[in-house]
């Protein structure tokens, strides 16, 4: 006795084909244009030091940061920052008594941009 499951031809003809194929081919060109819309998004940007607004004794402190955005421009108050091959940052700034502010911004080639601002009081 042998059994024999066969699929409908129902189910598998021209037109149910020709539909998978369709598919397929629009669900891997949407994926593609969802990769690629990066535009839509701001770039990351993730500081590490100082992670809040801190008080100082030093008069120099180290930035550190990330960002995920590697084409991202990066400034520390308006000066370009470079970020190596892994997207991490350090900047060595020189603070003055009183309050600091540190602006970080993140700009990618779209116009994007992600900016976080922390101050540093220096005693």
């Amino acid at each position: 006795m042998q059994l024999s499951r066969r699929i409908p031809e129902r189910y598998v003809n021209q037109r149910n084909f020709t539909l998978a194929v369709g598919g397929i081919i629009m669900a891997v060109i949407v994926g593609f244009f969802a990769y690629e819309f990066k535009f839509l998004r701001a770039p990351s940007l993730e500081i590490m030091a100082p992670t809040r607004d801190i008080i100082a004794d030093s008069d120099t402190f180290d930035v550190r940061g990330r960002t995920n955005d590697l084409d991202a421009d990066l400034t520390l108050n308006g000066r370009p920052l470079y970020s190596g091959e892994t997207g991490e940052f350090t900047e060595r700034i020189y603070l003055v008594v009183g309050v600091n502010r540190l602006d970080l911004e993140a700009k990618n080639r779209y116009g994007k941009t992600t900016t976080i601002t922390r101050y540093i009081v220096l005693r």
